[in-house]
């Protein structure tokens, strides 16, 4: 660090500048059923960030003084030859250590056990109708180091673990099932959990794709009163805080929401143990919990090109790019109904499992989600699987759309632009929405 600020006080005039440096070790083994893996790898990373008349960025994949004064030159020289004027909101300087510990380190020998109880298990459970696993448990260690010209000295060491399973079975068709389980340490991150009930559900899920059935023409297309699960439920927190980040905000989609009583998103980077939690963004800005959907009123994710006076940047997250807005750990926050609640409540109506995939077009805010398998609830009841089913509809309508918000919450981990973040929720319900 010394160094670093030595350098960045050496630095010609600009309105700010600053040097972040990234070491990872990475540590993964993959198991499937035609092959077996074990990947290990190290990188590093060092970053100048000048503000000037407009942002420059400038990177090496070393970390040493000759390619931290390389870099700095480099960013200078960019942050020089931009076009558009920008500022920096004014924020506290930060000086600090952080070092999250795991409690049980990796070990590989662990992991193949661990993998290979997992595999017997489902093959188990499945019997004939097991075709194809693929299982792959990661372990990362981040540590990372930022010094600014306003004085912001800091430094986060964290460890992640995650854990993919993705099951493929066959009888007179083929179902697939997925599950992906993580947070911020090390095997401890798996420990605790009802292992019985998670392979339970997998093996269900799968099993229940091969009698699955489309949606029937005359249906589609028509509103349904649907009932998302905890993963479903947390991609739909995911895409509307991409419609909350502040250089992306279009006002209109949210302008006069009739927004319901027991709907609240928030973003939390402070969860202990979760996926997306950190202590400082990548602009050294603490983070704080956000709430951006509540009874009327909406809130913006901010970095400090985005945030004015009365506004909090934290959500931060570029280091070889300009730092753009984005979520950390995105839910839904519990409210008050009970599952069965929800079903008994729902009577006719359609239930999304899992996910497969979630979007939104940032710029009119038309929502679309993909579950892994649905059901029709008939009568209280889930009765016929469906497959190949999506949910299409408008963000502002789905909002207002909410009915129902359940007491167990969940987070899944997940990725955004190669940033770990989380997300998720109770299971909720949508008065109507149009499926397809």
């Amino acid at each position: 660090m010394e160094d670093l600020q030595r350098i960045v006080e050496k630095m010609p005039r600009a309105k700010y500048a600053d040097f972040k440096t990234i070491v990872c070790e990475e540590n993964r083994v993959a198991l499937r059923s035609d092959s077996s893996e074990v990947f290990e790898d190290s990188s590093e990373k060092i970053v100048c960030r000048v503000v000037n008349r407009g942002y420059g960025v400038a990177s090496a994949s070393k970390v040493d003084v000759q390619h931290a004064e390389m870099v700095s030159e480099l960013a200078l020289r960019q942050a020089r030859s931009v076009e558009r004027e920008v500022n920096l909101s004014q924020v506290k300087p930060e000086v600090g250590e952080v070092e999250h510990k795991e409690k049980r380190e990796f070990d590989l020998d662990e992991a193949n056990k661990i993998l290979l109880s997992i595999r017997n298990e489902l093959k188990v459970r499945l019997g004939a109708l097991y075709v194809r696993l693929e299982l792959i448990l990661s372990h990362y260690h981040l540590d990372s180091t930022l010094v600014t010209s306003e004085g912001t000295r800091i430094r986060e060491r964290a460890p992640f673990t995650d854990l993919v399973i993705y099951l493929v079975v066959r009888g007179l068709s083929q179902g697939f099932a997925s599950r992906i389980i993580g947070g911020k340490g090390g095997f401890e991150v798996l420990e605790g959990r009802d292992w019985d009930q998670i392979l339970d559900e997998l093996v269900t899920r799968a099993k229940d794709a091969l009698k699955a059935k489309l949606l029937s023409p005359l249906e589609r297309g028509k509103e349904f009163k649907v009932v998302l699960d905890s993963e479903a439920a947390g991609a739909f927190a995911h895409e509307v805080g991409h419609l909350l980040e502040a250089d992306l905000f279009q006002g209109r989609i949210f302008q006069s929401l009739n927004m319901p009583e027991d709907l609240v998103i928030e973003d939390n980077p402070l969860i202990p143990g979760a996926y997306g939690s950190f202590t400082w963004d990548d602009e050294g800005v603490r983070g704080t919990r956000k709430t951006l959907i509540e009874k009327g009123e909406i809130g913006l994710l901010h970095t400090r090109l985005t945030a004015k006076e009365d506004e909090k940047s934290g959500n931060a997250h570029g280091i070889s790019h300009m730092p753009r807005p984005t979520v950390s750990n995105v839910y839904v926050r519990p409210s008050d109904w009970r599952m069965e609640e929800i079903f008994e409540d729902t009577r006719k109506g359609i239930y999304l499992r899992g996910l497969v995939r979630a979007e939104v077009n940032t710029s009119d805010g038309k929502f679309e989600l993909i579950p892994e398998i649905a059901y029709l609830i008939d009568d209280k009841e889930l009765k016929t699987p469906i497959k190949d089913l999506k949910i299409i509809d408008s963000i502002r309508n789905a909002i207002q759309r909410v009915d129902a918000v359940g007491r167990m919450a969940t987070l899944r981990p997940n990725l955004e632009k190669g940033f770990c973040i989380s997300e998720g929720g109770p299971h909720i319900r949508f008065g109507g929405i149009r499926c397809f």
